[in-house]
């Protein structure tokens, strides 16, 4: 039975719903290594599918999950993640241990946008100006506000804001709190947002499709719906492909984020990881093949196949919170059939939550998600359900 190396820091929903099922589809041997060691074990208590061994490790430091895979003598078929933080040291793991694996120069790459800009420089690629800068140091006088300010490794939008002047970014670096963080400026790209999902095996790189994304309003950049294949991504796609396959993404999955500027598409960033957000469970829906099952198997080291990619239209809509507070009421999940069209909403927060206004993915409090044939339509009707949602906050 080949033996599964899955890494992972908190409980996630890809991971113990997707990936984990997968994996004991497959019949593989799973070792779950997690600093969150008791979440795990307390999530898979109530559940029937569950991994093999559960083993509490600093999963951000390779050596550290080395040692502990020498001390359990275990020697891995299978090294894996999804999560963004750690595609770097599970790729130093896998290569350790003589498995599939990235690049992990290029998973660094990925993941620290600063060093993504370096490299679309160096490569020549569609870029835009951008800057590292730390609160302690001085601003230069040529920055060509408006600018959008971020984490230099951030995740999901979070702490991603539009900065119009000097006192603006001194006032978002100072909300944040702490003098030390360093930070990526980068020129505004003006244009629609569009994704590029993409499976490799190390030699081929397929694109599976795209979703053409909705943001809310400016100064942020919360994601409020996604339509699968829309007009944006299916035109830009193979320019899209080109640039992540220059960049050098060519084994497992990646989910891109691009800008349709008035000169092209251009990289807003690269996650070497699945997309998440429910659209991955949207994808394993859509496609002829099991999406988790897939990804498994490319890091099994097995060759990629033709992939049938043609699917139905899709949409997914999210509803993030509009203020903070208490939740009083909000509506029940539900899965129905109507008119052909297939439509589920899922509850994220719950009845008695606290919800904090973080202008991230963590202030969704629900998705909906429509399955059908005709996109206008779908939109249409998720317009019509959308105004049926309502919660109370106090």
């Amino acid at each position: 039975m080949p033996k599964l190396v899955l890494i992972t820091h908190v409980e996630n929903r890809a991971v113990v719903e997707g990936f984990i099922p997968a994996a004991n589809k497959l019949g593989y041997e799973i070792w779950l290594l997690t600093d969150h060691k008791l979440a795990h074990k307390q999530y898979f208590s109530e559940q029937e599918t569950c991994p093999e061994h559960i083993v509490e490790c600093d999963v951000f430091n390779p050596l550290a999950v080395i040692e502990q895979l020498h001390n359990l003598d275990i020697s891995p078929d299978i090294v894996f993640s999804n999560s963004d933080h750690l595609q770097a040291a599970t790729a130093l793991v896998a290569d350790y241990f003589s498995c599939p694996a990235k690049d992990w120069r290029l998973c660094y790459q990925a993941k620290n946008k600063a060093a993504m800009r370096t490299k679309l420089l160096l490569a020549e690629l569609p870029n835009t100006w951008s800057l590292s800068w730390a609160m302690c140091d001085e601003l230069p006088d040529n920055i060509p506000f408006p600018i959008v300010v971020k984490p230099r490794s951030g995740v999901a939008s979070m702490d991603v804001a539009l900065c119009n002047s000097a006192e603006e970014l001194d006032d978002y670096a100072a909300s944040l709190g702490r003098p030390d963080n360093v930070f990526l400026l980068e020129s505004y790209l003006e244009g629609p947002l569009f994704t590029l999902e993409t499976l490799g095996d190390g030699k081929q790189l397929c694109a599976i499709g795209g979703f053409d994304v909705s943001l809310s309003p400016l100064p942020y950049f919360v994601e409020t719906q996604a339509c699968w294949n829309g007009p944006v991504s299916l035109q830009q796609r193979e320019l899209a492909l080109a640039q992540v396959a220059a960049f050098g993404v060519n084994f497992g999955v990646c989910h891109s984020e691009f800008i349709l500027t008035k000169n092209g598409p251009v990289l807003v960033e690269i996650n070497y990881r699945s997309i998440g957000d429910g659209r991955e469970f949207l994808l394993n829906e859509l496609l002829s093949f099991d999406w988790f099952e897939a990804i498994l198997l490319l890091h099994s080291g097995k060759r990629l196949p033709i992939l049938d990619t043609q699917t139905s239209a899709a949409l997914i809509r999210y509803f993030p919170a509009s203020e903070e507070g208490r939740i009083n009421a909000c509506p029940a999940p539900f899965s129905i059939e109507n008119q052909g069209h297939q439509i589920r909403f899922l509850t994220l927060k719950s009845l008695g939550d606290n919800i904090q206004i973080n202008h991230s993915n963590k202030d969704y409090l629900g998705e909906l998600t429509l399955i059908g044939s005709d996109a206008a339509k779908l939109d249409t009707k998720a317009d019509i359900i959308s105004q049926e949602l309502l919660w109370e906050l106090s």
